[in-house]
């Protein structure tokens, strides 16, 4: 189906360099839609030197395995594309990981329409999307306070009682976002945020965190605190994550929508050996234990 919308969509993401095969799945899959007007994706040569400073740095405090420098990285990438479009585009960003599904193009379509009419749409954890409001399954639903350490509450001078912090969290993994001035508004806050690397890593809070809270997810925290803050429109990740059917993971309730946050890294024969290497080490130093 050809884009027959008045504004013209861009798709962007990123992938480390030994991720080639994810990346062909992916750009596939993508044009199978017959959809975007450009597919982008970034590689860390892409990345501005100071950057590329502050992903090195990031690396030795476990974020080579942890997002890929804990993706501080998703703010300057989607400044540079939209740099040079014009104004009034829009831009998908999705990680590499997720599955993109031509049968969901009519969802794609009211994504778009709705970003069109709000300059953003994003996708939180909270309660299942009325559709799936009769499935007989478990759907994740994450709270804030889960996944954020009050340090990051700090910076943006929130306190534990605020319905922010006790809201469900909004996933950085996919959103669109309309070329104009809140734009660079919202881009500039979650850039200038994510140079306090200690708000995205997984370095202990100096505040106490909250009783519930099970570890950080990057830079989703301070990307979700700031959709909040914008209150920008919101949808149920409901409509692009996995369910629980049986002590299964389903995704049959997203037959027909374009976004399967399924996380799938396929890696180069290199990293896959390696990778296979590791974990029969981390056996044998269980068993020595």
């Amino acid at each position: 189906m050809k884009n027959n919308l008045k504004k013209k969509v861009y798709l962007c993401s990123f992938a480390s360099h030994d991720l080639d095969l994810s990346v062909k799945r992916f750009v596939t899959q993508a044009k199978n839609f017959q959809f975007y007007e450009s597919i982008k994706v970034f590689r860390p040569s892409d990345f501005s030197e100071e950057l590329k400073k502050r992903i090195k740095e990031l690396f030795k405090r476990g974020g080579k395995n942890r997002y890929y420098g804990f993706d501080c990285w998703r703010p300057e990438i989607i400044k540079k594309y939209l740099k040079d479009l014009p104004e009034g585009s829009i831009i998908h960003y999705s990680d590499i990981g997720n599955h993109l599904n031509k049968d969901g193009i009519q969802r794609l379509i009211d994504y778009v329409s709705m970003t069109e009419k709000n300059d953003m749409t994003v996708f939180e954890y909270g309660d299942p999307a009325n559709q799936f409001q009769n499935y007989k399954y478990k759907f994740q639903k994450y709270m804030e306070y889960q996944y954020t350490k009050s340090d990051v509450l700090k910076y943006f001078n929130l306190s534990k009682d605020s319905e922010i912090f006790n809201s469900p969290q909004v996933w950085g993994g996919t959103f669109f976002l309309k070329k104009s001035n809140f734009s660079s508004i919202f881009l500039n806050q979650w850039e200038l945020a994510n140079k306090n690397t200690n708000l995205l890593d997984d370095s202990p809070s100096i505040s106490e965190n909250h009783k519930q809270f099970e570890g950080m997810r990057g830079c989703q925290s301070i990307f979700s605190i700031i959709c909040k803050l914008h209150n920008v429109n919101r949808l149920s990740a409901t409509e692009c994550e996995w369910a629980e059917n049986n002590a299964q993971r389903t995704w049959s309730h997203l037959n027909n929508y374009p976004i399967l946050a399924k996380r799938d890294k396929k890696f180069n024969i290199f990293k896959r050996f390696f990778n296979r290497q590791k974990k029969t080490i981390n056996r044998y130093l269980k068993k020595l234990r």
